[in-house]
């Protein structure tokens, strides 16, 4: 996947959709800091790129078959625990978009499709991963919030995780399209 990185952004996602028409499908926007990224019904989300960064990426997907679409959060929560279950750690599925550890929120996903009257012209999902965040920066989340840095005590090379995240997410995409949910997606995802 080509990758467009920011320093600092606003939001991933925010300048995805303002530049949709001019992004290829599987174009990924990330930054090392949002300074105005948000989650499900525009909760903040706290971002820093301290202590080797985190994730903070939007994936611009642009499908010919949207069969599946609606269950795209789940999918992208699916590759994300996985991913994240690749540094031994537990990963659970919080219903509709949140990846926890023990009760604690890891990662987020934003599914937002995008259209112009009618007409679809894609989806951008957000997707936001605490990799390095320490117990400091810990304090500055209003939920129960962990990082896997915290769960391993290792920190983890941010390009290296994300470049498994997105190899992940491209090897299953296309079958997700077609079919759906896969038997191991509904597993780990189960409520």
């Amino acid at each position: 996947m080509d990758i467009i990185n920011f320093q600092e952004l606003e939001s991933t996602s925010v300048w995805a959709r303002k530049n949709l028409k001019d992004l290829e499908n599987f174009k990924v926007i990330s930054a090392d800091v949002q300074t105005m990224g948000h989650g499900q019904f525009e909760r903040k989300w706290y971002s820093t790129g301290k202590n080797g960064g985190n994730i903070y990426i939007s994936i611009v997907l642009k499908p010919d078959n949207i069969e599946h679409l609606n269950e795209l959060t789940r999918f992208t929560s699916y590759i994300g625990a996985k991913t994240i279950e690749e540094y031994g750690i537990k990963a659970q599925f919080k219903f509709p978009n949140d990846i926890l550890i023990n009760g604690k929120k890891i990662a987020g996903i934003l599914a937002e499709s995008v259209f112009i009257g009618n007409e679809f012209k894609g989806v951008i999902v957000g997707i936001g991963i605490n990799l390095n965040l320490n117990k400091e920066d810990i304090q500055n989340i209003d939920i129960p919030a962990t990082s896997v840095f915290l769960e391993t005590g290792k920190n983890v090379k941010r390009n290296e995780f994300l470049e498994k995240l997105l190899n992940n997410f491209k090897k299953e995409y296309d079958d997700f399209l077609e079919n759906g949910m896969n038997a191991e997606a509904q597993e780990l995802l189960k409520v």
